[in-house]
């Protein structure tokens, strides 16, 4: 009996413990526009029809491409608004949402339209595609990315019509949920509308599953850059955990390097827009003592962070801006600082404009989730003291709950000893609450004998 306890005590502990350890698995959805049924790709994706989620539009295959999604399609040659309704998200949670178009002169037009796609009724983006879709190969796609937080357990995706001569048409839609604390800079409201995500120093698009988050980080190095050179980690491996938003440990190998270069063309377009900017960093080299890397980075004169940045190796530092307008015009400078003896380095970029824009009155620079240089992070102290007490409470619990049965079991052994006992049926709650059930309690050792009048039922 006390071993059986003793087990269920044990085992309850480790329940209430797990409950603050779950691991959700990636959740999400990727829809091929234009088919029906399902099936897996290459990468273990799991792609269904569209059927279910729009009741509009025509569906078509391209028939000299063979590579799925982008070999069909569902175009909308009536209505000013068609959408895709009831796609499965999570409340709440940051999501990514990413819209595929691969024209390919499917309606022999030769003539890509223009567009815009809004993202559950809020963000709104526009789809303009060049003359370069009529003859791109299968590897070359326009697409459309928004984050935000769904309101709803399912989000809509609208294709809104903005010339009369132009039928919107879509090839696949794709959702992945980002794990708690990731790009935490998002307003409730608001959504980050992608312009640019680049790997500096990959060779090829870097995707899923290498991005377990979905996200497409398009390479970028020296052959872009004249005047920079691409670098590798020494490194066996990079750690993450230091950056929040999780960029890829693949992008993190990978550098270019410069003595104060300027970054020009952040695909933004000519009218000012708020920003959200997020750059990444990781040493490649194992310095010496008397060797540093230290630099500031400024977007049109605006501090990018709160002090300079000195890249770790082994490491992912992330560095953030918003609450900044910028355009096409604007610039990214790197400057070293006066103590560095080493060129300044770049792995990773984001730029992103602010959909349905809150200013947070950061006033523009700031860091988030850096391995160094002081920056924004979340306190996570009072969590590990909560689960710290959670779990001696449930232990202290454990073994109160094993002395108070031991004692009643005694107790019970030693009443039913006695001719005058009569205890009718005592409940399990009865035995850790006793006076709360009518059985007095004193100091004398015979407890026990005490007469119940009223049965209790466990």
């Amino acid at each position: 009996m006390e071993s059986g306890l003793l087990l269920l005590a044990f085992l309850s502990t480790l329940v209430t413990v797990h409950q603050f350890h779950i691991i959700q698995a990636q959740e999400g959805i990727s829809i091929d526009c234009g088919t029906t049924g399902s099936y897996v790709d290459s990468n273990n994706v799991t792609w269904v029809g569209d059927k279910g989620f729009v009741t509009t539009g025509e569906s078509i295959n391209i028939t000299d491409v063979v590579k799925k999604p982008i070999n069909t399609l569902r175009y909308f040659p009536t209505g000013q608004t068609n959408c895709y309704t009831n796609i499965p998200a999570t409340k709440g949670r940051t999501t990514l949402v990413r819209t595929k178009f691969y024209y390919k002169n499917y309606d022999e037009n030769y003539s890509p339209p223009s567009f815009d796609v809004v993202y559950d009724g809020k963000h709104r983006n526009s789809i303009a595609m060049t003359v370069d879709s009529l003859f791109s190969d299968e590897e070359t796609f326009h697409y459309s990315e928004v984050i935000f937080a769904p309101a709803n357990e399912n989000i809509s995706v609208c294709l809104v019509r903005t010339s009369p001569s132009d039928n919107p048409f879509i090839s696949s839609i794709e959702v992945y949920r980002f794990d708690a604390g990731m790009y935490d800079d998002l307003g409730p409201e608001e959504g980050f509308i992608l312009y640019k995500r680049n790997a500096y120093g990959a060779t090829k698009l870097i995707s899923y599953p290498l991005d377990p988050y979905g996200r497409l980080w398009s390479p970028k190095g020296s052959q872009d850059y004249p005047g920079l050179i691409d670098l590798t980690t020494s490194a066996p491996s990079i750690d993450i955990t230091g950056a929040l938003n999780k960029p890829p440990e693949i992008v993190m190998t990978k550098a270019m390097s410069g003595d104060g270069f300027i970054m020009s063309g952040l695909n933004l377009p000519s009218t000012l827009l708020p920003v959200y900017l997020a750059l990444y960093f990781s040493e490649p080299q194992s310095l010496g003592r008397t060797q540093k890397r230290s630099f500031t980075v400024f977007l049109d004169g605006m501090q990018v962070g709160s002090h300079p940045i000195v890249p770790v190796f082994g490491k992912a530092t992330q560095v953030v801006l918003r609450d900044i307008m910028a355009s096409s015009e604007s610039q990214l400078v790197f400057k070293s600082t006066d103590d560095s003896g080493l060129p300044t380095i770049i792995s990773g970029l984001e730029v992103y404009s602010i959909s349905n824009y809150k200013d947070h009155g950061s006033g523009g620079g700031g860091q988030s989730g850096s391995s160094n240089n002081g920056g924004k992070k979340k306190n996570n102290v009072p969590l590990i003291l909560g689960v710290t007490f959670a779990f001696v409470f449930v232990i202290l619990w454990s073994a109160f709950v094993v002395s108070i049965l031991r004692k009643r079991q005694n107790a019970m052994q030693q009443s039913n000893k006695s001719p005058t006992m009569s205890t009718g049926h005592i409940g399990f709650w009865s035995l850790l609450c006793p006076q709360e059930h009518g059985i007095r309690t004193g100091t004398s050792p015979l407890f026990g004998q005490e007469t119940v009048s009223d049965k209790i039922d466990s």
